[in-house]
C-alpha cells in the first residue's frame, strides 16, 4: 500500500473550506490509486488551480498488514509524523541500526496515550522537506540508499506524548539512534479530519 504525505501553505484568499479545495479533494477521492506508482497529476493540477505552489511530496510502501495499525495513527485525535533522517554515513546495512529503527516504533506502545501506528522509509527522497509535486517524475530511492525513517503515531493527547518522551521506553532507542541522526529529524504534529 501506499500512503503519500502532502505538506502545503494555502494562498491567503483560500480556506480549506473553499469550492476549489472541495473540489480537489473529490476528484482525488475517486482517483482510486491502486497499490502501485503511476501518474498522480490529478493532485498537481488540482493543487495549481487553488494557487498552492510549494506543494511537496513524502512517498511511502507500507504492507497490507500494517494498515489496521496505520488508520488508528491516522484517526487519532493527535497523529505524529516523526522522523529519523539518517546521516548519509550512516551503516544502513547495519543489523543493530535497523533493529533500533523499528523498536523506536515498537516501545511507542509501552507509552500512555499512544493509539497506535507504524513506521517505513520515504521511498522518493532522503529529505524531511519533501520533493515538489510539480517535478515532471517521482524518483524512486534504491532500498539499499534510504536515509528517511517516517513514523505515523497516534496519541489520545500532545500532553500525554511529552510525558511519554520522558520515559526509559522513549529515550532508550532515541539514545542509540542519536549519533546517526541527521538534519531534518524531528517531528510534527497534526490534527486530521476525514472529508466525504
Amino acid at each position: 500500500m501506499l500512503s503519500q504525505v502532502l505538506r502545503f501553505t494555502f494562498p491567503s484568499a483560500s480556506t480549506i473550506s473553499s469550492a476549489a479545495f472541495l473540489k480537489l479533494r473529490q476528484s482525488i477521492a475517486v482517483a482510486d490509486w491502486p497499490d502501485e506508482l503511476r501518474d498522480r497529476s490529478v493532485v498537481s493540477e488540482g493543487l495549481a488551480a487553488i494557487g498552492v505552489t510549494d506543494a511537496t511530496s513524502l512517498l511511502f510502501e507500507f504492507d497490507n498488514a500494517q494498515l489496521e495499525n496505520l488508520v488508528k495513527a491516522l484517526e487519532a485525535p493527535v497523529c505524529e509524523f516523526a522522523c529519523i533522517r539518517l546521516k548519509d554515513d550512516a551503516p544502513l546495512e547495519n543489523e543493530a541500526l535497523q533493529k533500533s529503527m523499528h523498536k523506536t516504533y515498537s516501545d511507542t506502545y509501552q507509552i500512555q496515550g499512544f493509539t497506535g501506528g507504524h513506521w517505513a522509509y520515504a521511498i522518493n527522497t532522503n529529505e524531511t522537506a519533501g520533493v515538489s509535486c510539480f517535478a515532471p517524475c517521482e524518483e524512486i530511492v534504491p532500498k539499499a540508499n534510504r536515509k528517511l525513517g517516517v513514523y505515523y503515531l497516534g496519541w489520545d493527547s500532545i500532553e500525554l506524548h511529552e510525558d511519554g518522551t520522558q520515559t526509559e521506553a522513549f529515550s532508550e532507542e532515541i539514545n542509540r539512534l542519536q549519533p546517526y541522526f541527521g538534519p531534518g529529524s524531528g517531528a510534527w504534529y497534526t490534527m486530521l479530519r476525514q472529508h466525504k
